[in-house]
C-alpha cells in the first residue's frame, strides 16, 4: 500500500499527466515502497510536469490543454500583481521622499486595470460555474475547500499582530500572523486554476476563458510597468522585493495569454469546436 505522503505526491501531478501515466507510476512507487527520497523524486517530477505539460498528438485535445493551461497561468499572475499592488503602494507612502506625480498616477492605472481584470474573471467564473451546474460535475470544485481552513488565518491576522509583542508567544504569534494570510493568498492563487483543469470545460466556454486572458494579460502588464517605475524613480530596496516578480508575472501573463488565444482561434483542423474539443 502506499502510505498518505506518497500518494498526496502523485494527486500533485497534472490531470493529463495522470491519465497517461498515473496507474504506471503508481505501481512502480508500490514496487521501490514510498521512502522519503521517493516522495522528493515525486514532488520534483510534478514540478516539473505542471512546467512541461504533456500534450497528447491530437490536435483538439492539445489546443484544450494549452488553453487550460493558459487560463490557469494568467489567473495565478494575476493574482500576484493584484497582491503586489498594495504592498508597492505602502512602501512608497513610508518612503521619505515623495513618489513622482508620474509613478503615482500609473499605479492607480495600474488598480482599476486589475478591477476590471477581476470583473472579467468573475464573468469567466460564472460562465464556467454554469456549465458546472448543468452537467453536474461538482467534484472538481473540491479544491477550493482548502480556502476553508486558510481563510479565518487571513481574518485573525491583524489581531494577531497586535498581539505579537506579548511574551513569551510574541515569535509564534507573529509568524502566524504573517504566514496564515501568504497560506490564504497562495491558497487563493492556486486552487481556481487546478479548479480550471478538472471541470474540463466545454470549447466555447474555454474560449471564452482563453481569450479573456488576453486582457487580463494586458492588465497584469500595465501593474508590471507601475511596479517597474516605482523602482526606477523611487528604488527603495524593499519595494524591488516586489517589483521584480511583478515584472516577472508580466511577462509571463502576456506570452501565456497570447499562446492561449492562438489556439482559441485556431481553426485549421475541421474539428467540432461548438461541443467539447
Amino acid at each position: 500500500m502506499i502510505d498518505m505522503a506518497a500518494r498526496l505526491a502523485l494527486r500533485a501531478y497534472p490531470p493529463s499527466f495522470r491519465e497517461r501515466y498515473g496507474c504506471e507510476l503508481e505501481a512502480l512507487v508500490e514496487d521501490t515502497g514510498a521512502r522519503p527520497s521517493v516522495v522528493a523524486d515525486l514532488l520534483i517530477g510534478a514540478l516539473r510536469a505542471w512546467l512541461h505539460p504533456v500534450m497528447p498528438d491530437e490536435s483538439a485535445e492539445r489546443r484544450r490543454r494549452r488553453m487550460q493551461a493558459s487560463v490557469a497561468t494568467t489567473w495565478v499572475t494575476w493574482c500576484a500583481a493584484l497582491y503586489a499592488l498594495p504592498i508597492v503602494n505602502f512602501i512608497l507612502s513610508e518612503e521619505p521622499w515623495p513618489t513622482p506625480v508620474l509613478v503615482r498616477r500609473l499605479l492607480n492605472v495600474a488598480q482599476y486595470a486589475m478591477y476590471g481584470a477581476g470583473l472579467i474573471l468573475l464573468v469567466g467564473a460564472l460562465a464556467l460555474l454554469a456549465e458546472t451546474s448543468k452537467n453536474g460535475n461538482w467534484t472538481a470544485w473540491r479544491p477550493l475547500v482548502a480556502l476553508v481552513p486558510t481563510l479565518p488565518t487571513w481574518l485573525i491576522a491583524p489581531l494577531l499582530l497586535t498581539f505579537a509583542s506579548i511574551e513569551p508567544f510574541s515569535y509564534w504569534v507573529g509568524a502566524l500572523g504573517v504566514l496564515g494570510p501568504a497560506a490564504f493568498l497562495i491558497t487563493v492563487a492556486v486552487t481556481p486554476a487546478v479548479v480550471v483543469t478538472r471541470c474540463r470545460p466545454s470549447a466555447k466556454v474555454l474560449r471564452l476563458l482563453a481569450l479573456s486572458g488576453v486582457a487580463v494579460a494586458f492588465a497584469v502588464t500595465t501593474t508590471g510597468i507601475a511596479c517597474g517605475a516605482a523602482l526606477i524613480m523611487n528604488t527603495p530596496d524593499a519595494a524591488q522585493l516586489v517589483t521584480m516578480p511583478t515584472v516577472a508575472a508580466s511577462t509571463a501573463a502576456l506570452v501565456t495569454a497570447g499562446r492561449g488565444a492562438k489556439a482559441a482561434l485556431h481553426r485549421e483542423h475541421p474539428v467540432d469546436f461548438d461541443g467539447d474539443v
